[in-house]
């Protein structure tokens, strides 16, 4: 367990570089299954999901090797098809190795994914699209095991644009030499990451990549590649949001606007000025936030789910009254009882949050209960009076690299305690 001290009313200031997309490189990590030999990833973010990722390839038999921010994984000598309760209870992510083992070896067992606590998010989508491609499921208790001994092609419909369950089709479909067809596949800049991804290195043909869309055919040859992870772009919301909520001034390099309007958009509405060039973001604070009558979370293009919690902190100080529903995962409006303790004026009706902006938030002990929502509660303590204590603060770990360091390089006074 650790803990995050900050002194609150800091102007933040300066220039720091965006890690690589935590969302975009574990299934890239669960790809690497997928090639008989060499990948190299540039600008991997060491976080703990990513080490997570690490240990789940290092059981099954791979070898990684990291020099800085670039990592090596062989898996050419893969011996085990089956990942243990201990590793994959630790991350949501460890589910997206089902999909990655079946295109590999025709056999999959794990156990249900863990994961932070942000509402139901059953993998339902990802075991019936399995099942359309020709995937066997077998009785069994405690784990998902399947097998598969033949694949078919044809046509997947996905009832909700999930994220998991595209990428879970993707992988498996590196196994299926016929040609698939999905309909309804999410669309966020994470899945184009993973067909590009799959495309350079050989393993899959992809047409409609970016598309709702997508179609494609594996059981192709595939070989070693270098593939560069792009620019985390919640991580990047994040540091913007510690900029409006400290009236500060901050300019983020390693990161694609363009991954990102619907959320630059809402910081524009809030009165904040941004700025953007070729992979650079500048954004300066108002001296007080203006409301925002209505946000909701949707996925992609629209605002998403993982900046909902940044944004609702920053509705709390904003001047006069704003709404924020949450469509994804119902769960991440729980933060506003934490909010309440550091003084907010906040209301949770279903699946809304009601807030009046106070001119400032307090100090106050909280915890952190997931990890959008520790890393929120660090931005409102950035903007309140006094001293703040986030509790649980390993839990912004799983998917902020440096994250204290970033904001001590900023200007913030910040102390971890582990």
């Amino acid at each position: 367990m650790s803990d995050i001290c900050i002194e609150g009313g800091i102007r933040l200031k300066g220039e720091i570089e965006i890690q690589g997309s935590k969302n975009a490189v574990l299934p890239i990590l669960a790809a690497s299954v997928l090639h008989p030999g060499i990948t190299v990833l540039e600008s991997v973010p060491l976080i703990r999901d990513v080490w997570a990722s690490v240990e789940i390839i290092e059981f099954l038999g791979g070898k990684v090797s990291v020099t800085g921010d670039q990592m090596e994984i062989d898996t050419r000598f893969l011996t085990s098809k089956e990942i243990p309760k201990r590793l994959g209870e630790r991350m949501r992510s460890s589910v997206l190795f089902l999909g990655a083992m079946l295109a590999r070896f025709g056999e999959a067992a794990l156990y249900r994914p863990g994961g932070c606590a942000i509402g139901s998010r059953p993998v339902d989508l990802h075991l019936q699209g399995l099942e359309s491609l020709g995937v066997k499921f077998l009785p069994d208790d405690s784990r998902i095991h399947a097998q598969i001994s033949r694949w078919q092609g044809g046509e997947v419909h996905l009832t909700y644009p999930s994220v998991g369950a595209t990428e879970q089709l993707l992988l498996a479909a590196a196994g299926n030499g016929e040609i698939i067809r999905i309909y309804g596949a999410a669309r966020e800049p994470e899945i184009v990451t993973l067909c590009e991804f799959l495309v350079q290195t050989g393993i899959l043909q992809m047409e409609g990549i970016g598309t709702g869309t997508l179609v494609m055919c594996g059981g192709r040859e595939s070989r070693d590649s270098c593939f560069r992870i792009p620019g985390d772009r919640i991580a990047a919301g994040t540091y913007l949001a510690a900029a409006a909520l400290t009236r500060g001034e901050v300019q983020l390099h390693q990161i694609s606007a363009s991954h990102m309007i619907s959320t630059l958009k809402a910081f524009q509405k809030m009165g904040c000025s941004v700025g953007t060039g070729d992979q650079w973001i500048l954004l300066k604070g108002p001296s007080r936030l203006k409301n925002l009558p209505f946000l909701a979370t949707n996925p992609f293009p629209e605002f998403p789910t993982d900046m909902q919690s940044a944004f609702l902190v920053m509705m709390t100080v904003a001047d006069g009254h704003s709404v924020m529903e949450e469509n994804v995962f119902e769960d991440r409006l729980a933060m506003a009882e934490s909010l309440r303790d550091m003084g907010a004026d906040v209301q949770v009706q279903g699946r809304r949050v009601f807030c009046r902006g106070v001119s400032r938030l307090r100090g106050a002990k909280v915890s952190g209960t997931d990890l959008r929502c520790g890393a929120a509660l660090v931005l409102a303590g950035l903007n309140a009076e006094g001293q703040t204590i986030v509790k649980n603060y390993e839990h912004v770990l799983r998917g902020y690299e440096g994250f204290d360091q970033q904001l001590r390089e900023l200007g913030a006074s910040v102390t971890c305690f582990v």
